[in-house]
């Protein structure tokens, strides 16, 4: 079993659910938005300088990678990324970005944009639509810390999650759930080692495009 909490929170499933009934028809564009909060970019530029994290795509796009995945039932067969580092330059030399995208063709031709990024002034922001055929799904339009809003001065606020341990705090213990169900049960885990590896391989595509930039061909790296 491997750690793609998203799909461990209630809101995804039910977004899951959704798709599988074939509500919004057939899926021909998935957008993916997640990025972390810019309070944490001083510590995360050091924990690059010192370590080897395997860049925005392997350390955090592969969630999203993995969402694509698992509400279309397909495989990734093209990448073209890019990213840019304006907040903390220095990143660049650690051969890493602070914001990056990635333009993804899927193997029935359907399309998926993801963003990925560590500056979010915000808080944390993680976002996921799905357009199909007969209409459309967002899951968390709004990083909602949660139902409070805030009239003063400053206007109208809802305050957002600070991080994503806040932000998927239930789907953490739902996944620690399913894991001890799947072990006492003997049952065989919804996450396999193959979700694990192919959302790997697809995040080494969206690295070697953002280095070299160029269109990469996931085909053409299994040879």
């Amino acid at each position: 079993m491997l750690g793609f909490m998203r799909r461990f929170d209630e809101s995804y499933q039910y977004a899951k659910e959704i798709v599988d009934r074939g509500d919004i028809g057939e899926i021909t564009l998935v957008r993916c938005y997640g990025i972390d909060p810019s309070s944490g970019l001083p510590s995360f530029v050091q924990f690059a300088k010192n370590s080897h994290s395997g860049g925005l795509f392997i350390d955090m796009a592969i969630h999203d990678i993995d969402l694509v995945r698992w509400f279309t039932g397909q495989e990734i067969k093209e990448v073209y990324a890019i990213g840019n580092n304006f907040a903390y330059p220095e990143l660049a030399e650690y051969g890493d970005t602070e914001t990056g995208a990635a333009l993804m063709k899927l193997s029935n031709d359907a399309i998926a944009i993801l963003v990925s990024g560590r500056n979010a002034a915000h808080g944390y922001h993680v976002e996921t639509e799905i357009i199909g055929t007969k209409g459309m799904l967002r899951v968390a339009q709004e990083p909602e810390k949660n139902l409070v809003t805030i009239f003063d001065e400053k206007g109208v606020r809802r305050p957002c999650s600070e991080h994503f341990p806040e932000r998927f705090k239930q789907a953490f213990i739902n996944e620690l759930n399913e894991f001890a169900k799947c072990i006492i049960e003997r049952q065989v885990p919804g996450v396999s080692a193959k979700d694990g590896l192919e959302s790997t391989k697809v995040a080494l595509a969206c690295t070697k495009s953002f280095e070299t930039g160029k269109l990469v061909a996931l085909e053409d790296e299994a040879k």
